[in-house]
């Protein structure tokens, strides 16, 4: 389903992919893309969502959850009890990492693969989260982007994913990083918004302010674009299931 995107004006104080997020007016028009036939449900948490009770996030009916590793060259100070608690409750697991374009980029990812070591089964591909420039042109957060995106798929024979929105990714000029797997980041919308390089999408966060038993306050509330399988087959070692199938163009 294609749509016309008017303006959308995203204002928010707190979200667990970015500490302070700023006001961005965006301008839109691209393809929109609904969930398929089946779909799962899951979050995603950091430092800002404190003490998770995962046996209870996993009795509210989420398949799958997603923790943040930490903000560019610093940590995240519940990442370690957020990836033991997600695996320990019978949940599929994640990683994700806030992406800092003007730090090294392999410093960032290896601060990353440290803390996730040997992908297993039932862990997601690890995610980049791109949604701040830093001050940076274009063309090095590009450059850095992809020599992150490649030091990642090498170390951890997985292809990564990138969290993203589709109006920030237009702010950088709609880099083409379709062959890896896409977490599009829109709230309050029917469907969302695909950034440019991509088709469909893997993971959707639709809101970012959701109320789940298990987490005190405010979280990010996500989709899966499939059944069980589909994320099992995602979440896999080695990773059996083609980027192409879940966002991915090449």
């Amino acid at each position: 389903m294609i749509r016309s995107l008017a303006f959308v004006l995203i204002a928010s104080t707190v979200v667990a992919c970015q500490p302070l997020p700023p006001q961005i007016a965006e301008q839109e028009e691209g393809l929109s893309v609904c969930l398929g036939k089946a779909s799962l449900e899951g979050v995603d948490v950091s430092t800002y969502q404190g003490s998770v009770n995962w046996p209870a996030v996993k009795a509210s009916g989420r398949a799958f959850a997603i923790t943040r590793v930490g903000d560019g060259l610093g940590g995240d100070n519940t990442f370690d009890t957020n990836w033991k608690g997600i695996k320990a409750a019978g949940m599929v697991r994640g990683a994700y990492q806030f992406f800092r374009p003007g730090k090294d980029p392999i410093a960032q990812a290896d601060i990353l693969l440290a803390k996730i070591g040997t992908p297993q089964d039932g862990d997601l591909p690890p995610t980049l989260d791109a949604e701040v420039t830093d001050g940076q042109s274009n063309a090095t957060i590009a450059a850095n982007m992809k020599a992150w995106l490649e030091h990642v798929k090498a170390k951890s024979g997985r292809t990564p994913m990138i969290y993203t929105s589709p109006g920030f990714w237009s702010s950088i000029g709609s880099p083409n990083f379709g062959g890896y797997v896409l977490w599009v980041a829109h709230w309050q919308a029917q469907c969302p918004t695909i950034p440019g390089g991509w088709s469909t999408f893997a993971t959707w966060q639709y809101s970012d302010s959701g109320t789940v038993s298990g987490i005190s306050g405010a979280v990010d509330l996500d989709h899966f674009n499939g059944d069980q399988a589909a994320l099992d087959k995602l979440a896999s070692n080695p990773q059996t299931t083609p980027p192409a199938d879940l966002g991915g163009t090449g």
